[in-house]
């Protein structure tokens, strides 16, 4: 995949769909996995709302919010596909 803006976004995208369901699974996440888990979780903080800056719009002037993610999309693609294998892992069982 070409490493353009719009590329980028996209995998963001998929990177923010995946770490918010294994966010909301996380209890299920097996004690073998919890490093990789951690290690994920930290390598992808960066994107949590919390650590975004605050924008002051003011009038309809146009702003552009610039990332705190330093890599590229192989790095991007990388993390989600640690993600995608971590989420195969977590077993969710019907009562």
């Amino acid at each position: 995949m070409t490493d353009t803006p719009k590329n980028q976004t996209l995998i963001t995208g998929q990177l923010l769909q995946i770490r918010d369901k294994l966010m909301a699974k996380r209890h299920l996440i097996p004690a073998t996995y919890q490093a990789q888990w951690q290690q994920i979780e930290a390598q992808t903080a960066m994107f949590d709302a919390a650590s975004q800056g605050r924008f002051n719009h003011q009038d309809s002037a146009s702003m552009v919010k610039k990332s705190a993610f330093q890599g590229n999309i192989d790095d991007l693609m990388k993390l989600v596909d640690a993600m995608r294998n971590l989420d195969r892992q977590i077993k969710i069982a019907v009562h």
